[in-house]
Parts: C-alpha cells; structure tokens; sequence
C-alpha cells in the first residue's frame, strides 16, 4: 500500500486513500478491500507499469493466487470506474506485462499522434516538414512461440541511448522499427489480425543482413500514446518508420502501408495491398519486399515461414494470432488458457506440419496443468512432454526442436552438447532474447561472463525499450565486476516502463559495497522501495535491517541470524538476499554459507542436474573473496561445472586449473 496521501481527483471521479472510498458522479462505487488496495497501488503511481506478481505481491502478499483472482479484481474496478478494457481510459492493459493507471490527458494535437501514422491512406499522414540474472529472483518473462519465427514475451536491451535519428541515417545499414497496424474494420475486432501482420512483417524484415530491426516489445511499446514520429525515431534510435492498417471484410482484406522518415516525418513510400484472405501470407511477403527495395537491402522471404516451422494455413494462422491475442492482452487465467489450449488444438489438426503450432499446443497443456494443480495436471503435463519430444523428432533441425532438444541433453548432463546445440539457434536467426537466452542461460551458469554480457548487448540493440533486458544486463554487469557499467545502466532504465524492482535490488547492495557514489539517504530510500515492491522482502530480517544499515556488524549478525532461524529470515527462498548482503560487506564464509542454502532448496542440485537458471546464484556474489573460498570451490564441483570446464578446456571467467586435480577462481 502506498503512504497516506490526499484524495486523487480527475474527471467525475475521486479515489480518497485515506478514506479508502472511490466516488465517481457523486456516487460511491461499492469495493471490496482488495480492489480497492489494486486500485490505490496503481493510481498512487499514475503512468508506472505494474507487472501482475508485483499487484500479487503488494495487496495479497504472495503469489499463490490464480490469475483469474487478479482478473475479476480488475473487471470490478473497470466497471466502478465506467470503462471497459477494450476502451480503457485510465486504467490499462500492458499487454504481456500488467497494468498501468494513466490520469486523463489533454487532447493531443492534431497530426503529432501515433494513431495517425497508422491511418488508411498516405493523405492522413503529417504533412512534410523541412528538414536499447538473472537470478532467480528476479525471474521475468516466460517465452511464447508464435508465427512467422519470432517469439513472444509474455511478461516480458540494455536501453543504453540509441543513435539519434539523423546519426542512424548515415550509418551503413539503415534501421526501422515496425510499428502495430491500426484495425480499421468495421467492428474493430480485428486487432489480433492487424498486430500478427504488423509483427510478423517486422520477422521477415528483421531476417535481412543489411538492416537493423527493432523488436516487437519497443515498436509496440508506442501503441496510444501521443508521441511524435519524430520522438519516437529518436527513442528507438531508428530513422524510418513502417506504419499501416488493415481492414478485414468477411473474406476481402486491404492492407495499407507507409514507410516514413524518422526525422522528419515525410513519405519514402505508400501502397494499399487488396486481396483475399488467403493470400495473407502473400501480403506479408510483399510488404516485405517493397519495403526492403524501398531501403535498397537484400531480402529473401520465400521460404520464411516453412523455414521456421510456421504454418501456410489461413484457418490455422488465424487460431494462432487468435492464442497469441490472448497472451498480449494479459488473460492468463484459467478460462483463457483453456480457450488457447482449444485454439492450439485447432490449429495442430489443421497443420500438423506446424512446428510452433506443436510448440504452442505444449505451452497451453502446460499452462492449464498449472492452474489445475500438480494431480488434476499431471496428464496434461504428460502430454505436452510427449508434444515436445514429437516436436524433437519430427523438426529436429527448427529452431524450436533444437532448443528443445538442447534442454533434454542439458537435463541429461551432457551440458557441452546442449551449449553447442543452443549456440546454433543463436547462429541462424536474429539477435532476439527468444533465440538467445537459453545459449546466454548456459554460459552465464557455466561461468562465461563476459560472453553472457556480449549477448544480451546484441539483443539491447534489437529490444532498446524493453526494461526486463536491461535488468538482466545490470546483473550481467554486476557479476562480471563491471559497477560503473551496471550503475550507468541503473541510471539509464529509470525513464523505462516496468518494474523497477531488480535494478533497485541491485543498486542497494552495490552502495552497500562501497561501489555506488550516493547519500546515505538514498541507500534507506531504496531499502523503503524494496519492501513496498517485493514480498521476498516481508521478513524480518529485512525489516530489522532497515534499522541497522549503518552498522556492518549488527547487519552481518542478522546473516547469522537468518541462516538458522528461517521464520526470521524468510527460509531457502530468501537466501540470496543474505548471500548478496554478507557478500556486499565483505564476509565470504557468510556468503558462501548462504549461496549453498540457496543451491540446496534447488531440484537437482543434489545429483548436479539444476536447470540452467539456478546456477546463476554462483556468480551474482562479485563484491567479496567469495571465489576463491574453498566452499565455492566445492559448489563448483558438486553442481558438475568443473566436469564441463575440464571436459572443454573453456574455463570460466577468473578460474584456471592448477596442476591435473585442482583449479583455482578469483
């Protein structure tokens, strides 16, 4: 809950925090308290992103609650407000993310808006003018297969400053960024269609050499707001811009798109496509192309959407776009998912030669079985198991049957050959965080640093809004002992929608450690937001800490404490908050001590089979001797890394063997 505060007023509508009352016209809206506790937490930070676990963890204090608790919450408090979510207001929908609380704005000014570019004719255009951890703990996004290649990201670069407009333009290869497709339909219910068009143009595009193509996650991100083309180049670091919109009448399909300078918003290029549905996937192709010959690139995309193991089925793509709608519109509950396992079934059985289709079919299995529990989703969780290995067998050369592939030989112990395979994936596609993370996972858990860091800054530049990146890549600095590089990231992401809750994580224990230049002030200031954002913080450990910052040894007493009092501490859950604190103020036996607690609560580390994410705990303690204690040194061994550094010859970042049977890390 935020502090205590004056009431909030816009329109007929008044939120009274302190007297947890929402009037609007006069009348008092009936809220129950947890609504209202939702609503006091967004609106209390008007234009902030709050991701839907960061909503679960401030008003129900854990994250054991379906989605669908979280989604009726938000239906009453749209319709206690007057609004609906397909024409929200102040409260919206981060498709793929949580939800957002927006006080009314003026009217924007006409010609300047993102909406304008996406009309159906040039002639609406502006006239010319003159002339961007990985620990556990921070675990953000799952990923989502979709057509046409590319992935999704469900909840979901470093956004170190792009090049300016004018800057890109003189650059070897030009930059566009894709911009979503307006839904001119009649009953405007044609958004799902009109999105999977504008982004799987942007995959096609993005398969060419020669032009650099900002992902779905930062082109998206502009989507009603009323930001000016211009602005918007300069935010991407882009110089064009594609815009378009589709209008659907039963079979008939009309596709208009522009191709805009960045700089100053003038015409490179117009075209209306009419055609038959059917001919979709022509469409797409063709915008492709003229789009690349208007920027003078090669592009080759005859084979785009066999190669990647999509479908040229008009009734499936559609249940596609259909499955991926619901995604990006946040309807994770139960309800949905049983609606996108029933499309995904569709979808298979009209296409069985669909690779992502499959991939999909097991991802919806999965996500029911999760709702309804470990027993009723047993099945289902059996049979999206036997989806993937027939996804293994059947495309073993996709992109998705290789990482498939790579985590049952990872699963297996044979960590060599699923790098390897992973590495391939990363090969033979774009720089995406879909292609990437599990060939980045793998490394980072095996030590590869710095070689973790290169990646995730190649993504940067195909995602540079996307704040869950630079989170990572801040990690990624941390533990490769680069501070001033993660602090100017810290710095640089503030500006971003999201979560916060990571960087802040972070940017505490780097003060702490004497690695950050600010007031004591704002070290308690950060302690406050961690609490307000994250329930793993709710113990009293981290409570009684906030009394005590000045003074290292009653902190490392409360280590102490927490190590063999887990209702104080908060349990294995919570132990790498004491490894990262112990490790900040220099006490590797603590450290150590509490990195092993941590491994331990993990499924496989007592036969070193871990999934690839937990290994991270190894390498996100980069402030003390915590390396070269010899309990790490045993960690090591115990986890199997060693076994692949000596089967490799490939050390990690500050190790080395000494003599045949020992080896040494700093």
């Amino acid at each position: 809950m935020p502090p205590a505060q004056g009431p909030l007023v816009f329109d007929d509508v008044v939120i009274d925090f302190d007297g947890r009352r929402l009037s609007r016209g006069g009348c008092e809206q009936a809220l129950e308290p947890k609504a209202f506790a939702v609503l006091a937490l967004l609106a209390a930070s008007p234009g902030r992103v709050f991701t839907r676990d960061e909503i679960l963890d401030a008003v129900w204090g854990h994250r054991h609650v379906t989605q669908s608790v979280l989604n009726r919450i938000m239906s009453l408090l749209r319709q206690a407000l007057g609004e609906d979510a397909q024409h929200a207001r102040v409260l919206h929908t981060v498709y793929g993310v949580g939800y957002r609380f927006d006080l009314p704005a003026p009217a924007p000014v006409a010609g300047t808006a993102v909406p304008d570019v996406t009309a159906a004719t040039a002639a609406d255009l502006p006239p010319p003018r003159r002339r961007k951890a990985w620990p556990v703990a921070a675990a953000i996004a799952g990923l989502l297969a979709v057509a046409g290649g590319a992935w999704l990201l469900v909840e979901g670069a470093r956004p170190g400053p792009p090049p300016p407009a004018g800057a890109a333009a003189g650059a070897a290869a030009p930059s566009l960024a894709v911009l979503p497709f307006a839904d001119l339909s009649r009953a405007r219910d044609q958004e799902y269609l009109a999105d999977g068009l504008a982004e799987d143009i942007l995959n096609q595009l993005a398969q060419s050499q020669s032009l650099r193509v900002v992902g779905r996650t930062s082109s998206f991100s502009f989507r009603g707001r009323n930001e000016d083309l211009r602005s918007i180049g300069r935010q991407l670091g882009v110089d064009h811009l594609l815009a378009g919109s589709v209008r659907r009448d039963r079979d008939q399909l009309r596709v208009t798109a522009q191709l805009v300078r960045a700089d100053d918003g003038t015409h490179l290029w117009s075209k209306t496509y009419a055609r038959e549905l059917r001919d979709v996937f022509a469409v797409q192709e063709e915008i492709a192309r003229d789009v690349a010959q208007a920027l003078s690139v090669k592009l080759d995309v005859a084979r785009f959407n066999r190669e990647q193991g999509g479908t040229t089925s008009v009734d499936a793509y559609d249940r596609l776009l259909r499955w991926r709608s619901i995604v990006m519109r946040g309807q994770l509950d139960l309800e949905h998912d049983r609606e996108r396992l029933q499309l995904a079934r569709e979808m298979v059985a009209l296409d069985p030669q669909c690779v992502l289709c499959r991939d999909l079919l097991a991802r919806s299995l999965d996500s029911v079985a999760r709702e309804l529990g470990a027993v009723a989703g047993g099945p289902l969780r059996a049979e999206a198991r036997q989806v993937r290995a027939e996804i293994a067998r059947v495309a073993p050369d996709s992109w998705v049957g290789r990482l498939i592939r790579a985590d049952m030989m990872w699963r297996g112990g044979d960590r060599a050959g699923a790098i390897d395979l992973a590495r391939q994936v990363v090969d033979s596609g774009p720089p995406t965080k879909e292609r990437v993370w599990d060939y980045a996972f793998m490394i980072y858990a095996m030590g590869h640093l710095e070689e973790a860091t290169a990646l995730v800054e190649r993504v940067r530049a195909f995602e540079p809004m996307a704040l869950y990146l630079s989170r990572d890549l801040q990690y990624d600095y941390t533990a490769a002992r680069r501070f001033d590089d993660a602090e100017a990231e810290y710095r640089r992401a503030r500006v971003l929608d999201g979560s916060q809750l990571s960087p802040d994580y972070l940017a505490f224990f780097r003060q702490l450690a004497g690695r950050r230049a600010a007031a004591p002030e704002e070290l308690r200031e950060l302690h406050a937001r961690l609490l307000r954002q994250g329930r793993e913080f709710d113990t009293p450990f981290f409570h009684e800490l906030g009394t005590v910052l000045d003074d290292r040894g009653a902190m490392l007493a409360l280590v102490r404490r927490a190590l063999v009092d887990d209702a104080y501490g908060g349990g294995t859950g919570a132990a790498y908050v004491w490894t990262n604190l112990a490790d900040a103020l220099g006490d590797a036996d603590l450290a150590v001590a509490a990195m092993r607690r941590d491994l331990s609560g993990w499924e496989g580390f007592d036969r070193g089979a871990m999934a690839p994410p937990p290994y991270v705990a190894l390498w996100n303690a980069p402030y003390s001797k915590v390396r070269a204690h010899p309990e790490f040194k045993r960690l090591l061994v115990e986890t199997g890394v060693v076994d692949y550094w000596r089967q490799t010859g490939k050390w990690g970042d500050g190790c080395a063997p000494v003599g045949e049977d020992d080896f040494q890390c700093r």
